[in-house]
C-alpha cells in the first residue's frame, strides 16, 4: 500500500513536470497597453528579460492593427518566443481608446482563464505606449513599477480599490459605474494623478488624488489616506497647513422623501491623526485644534457637495448610490432613478475626531 502511494506521488510529480515550461522559453507579458491613434489601434506589451541572478530588464513589443482583436496575435508574430499572459498584472488604456469604450478588452479578459480577476486596469492621460515606455526605461530592476504604484496607493494612500473583478461588477450593476486609476506623464516620469471615471464602459472624466480620498471615504473602504488642510498664515514660510491621516472612516446613507422630492443624507464619521502641523497650534491653554476640527468638517462637506455635483453633471454614479437606493426601495426602477439623479438633493454631514499626534514644525 505504501509503495503504491509512492508510485502515485511520483506519477503526479512527473505529470506536473511534463506540462511545465522553462522560463527562458516563453515571453512573459506583465503589462499591456492599448491606444487608438490616427484611425488604428496600437498594442504595447512589457515583458522582463531575465539576466544572471535575480536581475531583470524590462523590454517592449509594439504593433498596430485596424482592429483591436488581433493585437495579441500580431505581437506574437514579432516575438521569438511564445507569448504567455498568465503573469499579466496591468492593462493600461490610452485616454482616446478609453473614450471609445473598453468592454471589448475587459470582456475578453474575463473569458481568459489564464488571467486572474485581480488584474489591475488603468487609464493614461495621453498614450499608454508612451507611459509604459517611460516606466520601462526608468525602472531597470522593477518591471512592475506601475502595478506596485497602484497597490501601495490603495493600501496606504488615497486611491480607492480597483481591479478587473471590481470593474466588471460596477459595469454590470444597474446602480453604479466603474472607475480606474488615472496616470499622467510628468517629464520623464509616470505619475498616479487620481481616478478615471466611466459612464458604462466609456471614459468621461477624472478627479484628482485629493478627491479620490473623498471617494475612498464615501465608498466605506478606507483605513488610510492623507488630507492637507490650510489653517492660516502665521508661520515664517507663508501659508500654514495641517497634514491629517485618516485612521478610520465610516459613511452612512439615509434615503428619504422631503415633500415632493427625494433627499439623500450622507453621514460620515472620520477618526484622523495629525501627522504634521505648525508649532503655533500648540499654544498652552488654547485648544486651537478645535478650530482645525471645525474647519476640516466644513471643508470636507463643501468638497463632498462639489464632488457629488460633478458626478451628477456627468450623469455617472461611481459611488454606487443607485445600488444603495435599490437596497432600500421596493420595485426599484433604474431608468426612473437616473432620470431624477442629476437633480437629486445629496446632503453630506461630516464629523471629525482628531487624535493629537505628530511633531509640530
Amino acid at each position: 500500500m505504501r509503495r503504491g502511494l509512492l508510485w502515485l506521488g511520483a506519477l503526479l510529480l512527473l505529470g506536473g513536470c511534463a506540462s511545465s515550461r522553462p522560463i527562458d522559453e516563453i515571453q512573459i507579458i506583465q503589462q499591456m497597453g492599448y491606444d487608438f491613434e490616427n484611425g488604428r489601434y496600437t498594442g504595447t506589451a512589457v515583458y522582463p528579460t531575465f539576466k544572471q541572478g535575480p536581475m531583470t530588464k524590462p523590454n517592449m513589443l509594439t504593433t498596430t492593427s485596424p482592429t483591436v482583436y488581433d493585437l495579441i496575435p500580431r505581437l506574437s508574430s514579432k516575438s521569438a518566443l511564445p507569448v504567455e499572459e498568465g503573469q499579466l498584472r496591468l492593462i493600461l488604456f490610452g485616454k482616446e481608446f478609453a473614450r471609445r469604450g473598453v468592454t471589448q478588452i475587459t470582456h475578453s479578459l474575463a473569458r481568459n482563464n489564464k488571467v486572474g480577476s485581480h488584474l489591475l486596469l488603468g487609464v493614461a492621460e495621453e498614450s499608454a505606449k508612451e507611459l509604459l515606455k517611460i516606466a520601462a526605461n526608468t525602472t531597470l530592476s522593477d518591471t512592475l513599477y506601475l502595478p506596485n504604484l497602484v497597490e501601495q496607493n490603495e493600501q496606504s494612500m488615497n486611491l480607492p480599490k480597483t481591479n478587473l473583478h471590481l470593474f466588471l461588477y460596477r459595469y454590470f450593476s444597474p446602480g453604479s459605474d466603474p472607475f480606474l486609476p488615472y496616470f499622467e506623464k510628468k517629464g520623464d516620469f509616470a505619475k498616479l494623478e487620481g481616478v478615471a471615471l466611466f459612464r458604462d464602459d466609456r471614459y468621461v472624466g477624472h478627479v484628482s488624488l485629493r478627491d479620490s480620498f473623498l471617494m475612498k471615504i464615501l465608498l466605506g473602504e478606507t483605513k488610510n489616506g492623507v488630507y492637507q488642510l490650510k489653517v492660516g498664515n502665521r508661520g515664517k514660510q507663508g501659508e500654514d497647513r495641517v497634514m491629517l491621516q485618516n485612521l478610520w472612516a465610516k459613511p452612512k446613507y439615509e434615503w428619504k422623501r422631503d415633500g415632493s422630492r427625494h433627499v439623500l443624507d450622507v453621514f460620515v464619521h472620520i477618526h484622523a491623526s495629525v501627522r504634521d502641523y505648525p508649532s503655533w497650534l500648540d499654544q498652552p491653554g488654547q485648544d486651537l485644534f478645535a478650530d482645525v476640527k471645525k474647519k476640516m468638517q466644513n471643508e470636507l462637506e463643501h468638497n463632498m457637495r462639489r464632488l457629488f455635483r460633478y458626478f451628477q453633471k456627468k450623469r455617472i454614479d461611481p459611488l454606487g448610490i443607485g445600488d444603495f437606493v435599490r437596497s432600500v426601495t421596493r420595485h426599484w426602477d433604474s431608468d426612473a432613478f437616473y432620470r431624477e439623479y442629476p437633480d437629486l438633493d445629496i446632503r453630506p454631514h461630516v464629523t471629525v475626531d482628531i487624535v493629537h499626534t505628530g511633531i509640530g514644525e
